[in-house]
């Protein structure tokens, strides 16, 4: 029962570090309507930091719905969403 435990600890601890670093990249780089613009297009370098600003945005948000679901219920007693709340105000706020 213990390996179990702490397989599902490093699970939910890996969880939150990437949370952590996509909301940090996120603040940094914000998704601007300049970056989606025809001209930023031609730009590669502001082509690339916007689809490494989707990526991480879909980390996010890939993050987030685990944090809320079934499986992050089996694997833990704790509040996914509480969680999910108190790491996002000490990385935004």
């Amino acid at each position: 029962m213990e390996t179990y435990e702490n397989l599902a600890n490093a699970i939910i601890l890996q969880a939150v570090k990437d949370y952590r670093h996509a909301l940090r990249y996120l603040k940094r780089h914000p998704h601007t309507q300049d970056l989606d613009s025809e001209e930023s297009m031609q730009d590669m370098r502001k082509r690339a930091l916007r689809s490494m600003i989707i990526r991480k945005e879909g980390e996010r948000d890939e993050i987030e719905q685990f944090f809320r679901s079934g499986w992050f219920e089996a694997l833990s007693n704790l509040n996914g969403v509480a969680l999910l709340n108190k790491v996002r105000s000490m990385e935004v706020g």
